[in-house]
């Protein structure tokens, strides 16, 4: 090597200028992993200053009540979708659940049997969903669509068609109007579910399996990890956790109605995409889902506010749920591409 060529080798690289610094890609790659935060703060910030009945505990309180449901259903949805699947059934579950745990309450007074009414044959749905996906081989798109209207007619045949609102106990209702710090019970056992399930996908094997899978299930396979039954465990888990959901749901309401339920499916996969892009960039994550549900409260909570026409807020959520999946699939390609 010459002289001349260590000479350029050894030279310090020139200090970014001042407008090398605050230039464009050099300010997306500080809050690079944090969009959907610095979006929400903005969010924030401009309703804030658009409606002095935003940021009020009563308006806040009221937000975080009623996404508690969405926000269950988008943790449920995340189990199929870490491992590669859809599961479509999701918001026709929970509209069958929500109808079942009424049903139940006009034959038994037993709050406990009513509220594990839910969970239980959300449980069983979703391992049947499994069940079709993994040993059927039946794409999870077209096996979970199908149970799904299977479950559509059933909410009917049930329910007759009818809103069921009689005999609900008070002790579901409570999980609603009953509040602690500030904040209705069904709240707290959402975040509660979300720390739960944070813990299984971040520190125990099971999870590292799930995200395995997500990854290469052959891969996974050849390393020893039992993917049929991880695939099943993943759809039986999303199935359950809309059971919980499901007591929420008929808790806010206090009634159950057959129409109910497939209006969730978009924003709850809209927040799983466009967690992607937060904490875990490219992965599918709870924390980062946590953070989109409240993004997509808080807009659809300030549009309210502000008055805009009903037909602006649909394009918000199909705007939003665009981008989330265009961001995930960003995410996915940098993180594979490294």
């Amino acid at each position: 090597m010459t002289d001349k060529t260590m000479s350029h080798v050894d030279a310090p690289a020139s200090a970014p200028t001042p407008r090398e610094r605050l230039s464009p890609g050099r300010v997306l790659s500080w809050v690079s992993g944090y969009e959907t935060l610095v979006l929400l703060a903005l969010l924030v910030v401009a309703f804030s200053l658009a409606s002095d009945r935003f940021l009020t505990a009563a308006n806040l309180q009221n937000v975080a009540l009623v996404q508690a449901v969405t926000a269950t259903m988008t943790l449920a949805v995340l189990m199929p979708l870490i491992i590669g699947e859809f599961d479509l059934s999701v918001g026709y579950l929970i509209g069958f659940l929500v109808m079942l745990e009424a049903v139940v309450a006009q034959h038994t007074s037993n709050p406990v049997l009513i509220m594990a009414a839910g969970p239980v044959v959300g449980l069983l749905v979703g391992l049947v969903n499994g069940l079709l996906t993994v040993y059927f081989k039946i794409s999870s798109f077209i096996a979970t669509l199908g149970v799904g209207i299977l479950l559509s007619g059933g909410t009917q045949g049930i329910s007759n068609g009818k809103v069921i609102f009689e005999n609900i106990p008070s002790s579901l209702t409570s999980l609603a109007s009953d509040d602690f710090l500030g904040l209705s019970l069904a709240v707290w056992l959402t975040l509660l579910l979300a720390l739960i399930l944070f813990y299984i996908l971040e520190h125990t094997p099971q999870g590292r399996f799930w995200y395995a899978i997500g990854g290469s299930e052959r891969v996974a396979y050849l390393a020893g990890v039992r993917t049929n039954r991880m695939r099943m465990t993943a759809f039986a888990a999303a199935g359950l956790i809309v059971g919980i959901a499901a007591n929420f749901a008929l808790a806010q309401a206090g009634s159950a109605n057959p129409g109910y339920g497939p209006e969730l499916l978009l924003p709850a996969y809209a927040a799983a995409f466009l967690g992607v892009a937060t904490y875990r960039p490219g992965y599918y994550n709870v924390l980062g889902a946590l953070v989109a549900i409240i993004l997509l409260a808080i807009g659809f909570n300030g549009l309210s506010l502000l008055g805009v026409p009903f037909w602006v807020q649909p394009i918000f959520n199909g705007s939003v749920l665009i981008i989330a999946v265009l961001v995930a699939r960003q995410e996915t390609r940098q993180v594979r591409t490294g």
